[in-house]
């Protein structure tokens, strides 16, 4: 099996969309209002700093260029795929990825690759996410082809290979989502074959089915207690009938007790549109939502790498304390034999980032703290970092960073070997401390070797709390 380089992600939740066209009359309205015209409306959603993912309908080339067999043929104007920057992972494995046979498919994964959007088609179906709360396996399979010749190019959905993936995966993340595109058009109901696929698919180790292709909403349901959404319906598409212009999307997170939590948001597009938009009524899919409240389940905070001097492959392990979830403890173990290297004590952890300081292929452990210290004489966050080997050393303990902090997360910049770290804080100092103060400093550090040299430091204009960091995208949230 392949070894991924995961995608960084420091991030709270994940958002599924359903299908998403750049053909016909989207096309049009792109070509008229610009590039940014479809998402007017649900701003709100993709830019909430959870991770986007969608199903990306068609293949990138011109008509020209399309195969017999593929009728309605979705070609994608390669200067059309700009409107895709709010999403990370695109899903590519359907019955429209092959419109224009191979090549259309392998000049949409480079292009979405260039944008720094992770593609899943064709060989690279699957990807690993590394996460807040460890790493994300995303598998994307199509149950649907347009053309018999079109299978071979894709992995069939029941295959021992597609099994085997799920399996592998499981091993090495926290959650494992697979992402099918199945089922027959303008149909809200899952056949006998979609049921048994997702129980299969749960059997192996999936934590989230989420389905795509009949451009309508489907059913909801739980499978042990895995949530398993049939159809989240169109999110940009051009078809007439009314119930192809109702969606959903779908937001999962961690909770603070590590179960896994889903809810449908209902998006909607009005007639003689194609522009969507965020519902105001809650209570769209309440039902469904109700259902998935009830399937939730707890998932261990995993993450995997070269955490040791020996080079193997490590599983890292974040274990919340059981009554007490606002502490948690470390345990690392060998990956090929489960043996446990050690368990740390358990800790104030509020975020974990593993980063590879040095460029040496070995991953540290970066985590903010929520302890006391003399400097300030109150408990608060503060940044640790810590080498691993059969147990945790610190290599940098200092009370605290340049101001009170708020958050921050190494990120790997453009051309840089190394990573730094981009540091939230608040606007006061330690020698006045003001915490009514809503102005934030965002300072950026370079580690040297035994601390944190400043590199440039900034006035954020926004009363933020939080930082996302999604590929090569940052964000500053305000969240509860």
């Amino acid at each position: 099996m392949l070894c991924l380089l995961p995608l960084q992600v420091q991030a709270e939740s994940i958002q599924f969309y359903g299908d998403v066209l750049l053909s016909r009359g989207v096309a049009r309205m792109i070509n008229y209002e610009g590039i940014d015209a479809p998402w007017t409306g649900v701003r709100t959603l993709l830019d909430s700093g959870a991770v986007n993912i969608a199903n990306l309908e068609g293949a990138t080339g011109s008509a020209s260029s399309c195969v017999q067999g593929h009728n309605p043929c979705f070609f994608i104007n390669p200067s059309n795929l700009r409107a895709l920057a709010p999403f990370d992972v695109l899903g590519l494995e359907n019955n429209h990825s092959l419109d224009l046979g191979t090549g259309g498919m392998e000049a949409g994964l480079r292009s979405l690759k260039k944008m720094g959007i992770v593609p899943l088609g064709g060989r690279d179906y699957f990807t690993i996410l590394r996460t807040d709360d460890g790493n994300m396996g995303i598998i994307a399979l199509t149950d649907v082809v347009n053309a018999p010749g079109d299978r071979k190019f894709m992995p069939e959905p029941d295959s021992a290979k597609v099994f085997h993936t799920i399996r592998w995966l499981k091993e090495r993340c926290t959650l494992v989502a697979v992402f099918m595109h199945w089922g027959r058009e303008l149909d809200d109901l899952p056949t006998n074959r979609m049921k048994k696929l997702a129980s299969m698919f749960v059997k192996a180790g999936a934590d989230i089915i989420v389905g795509a292709h009949p451009h309508v909403v489907g059913g909801v349901e739980c499978i042990g207690h895995v949530p398993v959404v049939y159809s989240l319906g169109n999110f940009l598409f051009d078809q007439k009938y009314e119930e192809t212009k109702q969606g959903a999307v779908l937001r999962c997170s961690i909770d603070k007790d590590g179960r896994l939590a889903c809810k449908l948001i209902a998006v909607s597009t009005p007639m003689n549109s194609f522009k969507p938009y965020v519902l105001p009524d809650a209570d769209v899919y309440s039902r469904e939502n109700i259902l998935l409240a009830s399937c939730r389940h707890t998932l261990t905070k995993t993450w995997t790498g070269v955490f040791t001097e020996h080079g193997k492959e490590s599983r890292l392990v974040l274990a919340q304390k059981h009554g007490a979830p606002e502490f948690s403890r470390i345990e690392l173990s060998d990956i090929s034999t489960g043996h446990v290297i050690f368990r740390s004590p358990y800790m104030p952890i509020v975020r974990l980032q593993t980063v590879d300081l040095s460029g040496n292929g070995i991953d540290k452990v970066m985590l903010i703290e929520k302890v006391y210290s003399s400097i300030d004489n109150k408990i608060d966050k503060r940044v640790y970092l810590y080498s691993i080997g059969f147990g945790l050393r610190a290599l940098w303990r200092g009370s605290a960073l340049s101001r009170p902090l708020l958050d921050a997360v190494f990120i790997r910049q453009d051309g840089g070997k190394k990573p730094v770290l981009f540091a939230l804080h608040r606007a006061s100092s330690f020698l006045l401390p003001d915490r009514n103060k809503n102005g934030r400093i965002v300072t950026t550090y370079r580690w040297n070797g035994f601390g944190f040299t400043g590199i440039s430091e900034k006035v954020l204009h926004v009363p933020a709390n939080r930082i996302t960091l999604i590929g090569r995208k940052i964000k500053f949230l305000t969240t509860p």
